[in-house]
């Protein structure tokens, strides 16, 4: 074998090489980004299962506290007038409620919960309700404007749905 024969060889086998390690380092990549999109996928899923077990925690403690149940009623039921403590529940209570709405429009955001999902998580804020909306319009700065353009939304809906005209 000459000389060039052995050069032209290796400059061969060299290329090959190359391209060999180009279709695995493309490879070793794709693979890569599939299992940081599956594991950011189980994050937003254990995400919302917090979320769930977080409303049913506030869901329970509102079902077994008489004081709080009872408040709730008189809250979304009547026009009766709330005493300072109460009013002081009351903001509180909807403060995680309206949280609680937060983090759902954040998985819906992501993709995690669809639509009719997430109108599902925020019925539970009882957007008709003048107190509800009232304590809304105390509490909205403190969350993110897409929320607060969504919540907005669904209270300009309810009003127009609940016109005379």
């Amino acid at each position: 074998m000459t000389r060039q024969r052995r050069k032209d060889l290796i400059e061969v086998i060299g290329f090959v090489a190359i391209i060999a390690s180009l279709i695995f380092v493309g490879l070793e990549t794709r693979n890569s980004a599939e299992q940081a999109a599956l594991t950011a996928q189980a994050l937003e899923l254990s995400s919302y299962q917090q979320l769930m077990d977080n409303i049913s925690r506030m869901n329970e403690a509102t079902i077994e506290d008489p004081e709080v149940t009872a408040l709730m009623y008189k809250a979304f039921r009547t026009a009766d007038e709330f005493t300072e403590l109460e009013k002081f529940t009351f903001a509180r209570a909807m403060y995680l409620r309206f949280r609680h709405g937060d983090m759902a429009y954040f998985q819906y955001e992501r993709g995690a919960i669809d639509a009719a999902r997430l109108r599902s998580v925020i019925r539970i804020l009882n957007l008709g309700n003048p107190r509800v909306r009232d304590q809304w319009s105390r509490v909205q700065d403190n969350f993110v404007e897409a929320y607060r353009h969504y919540i907005n939304n669904m209270i300009d809906e309810i009003g127009a749905s609940n016109s005379p005209d």
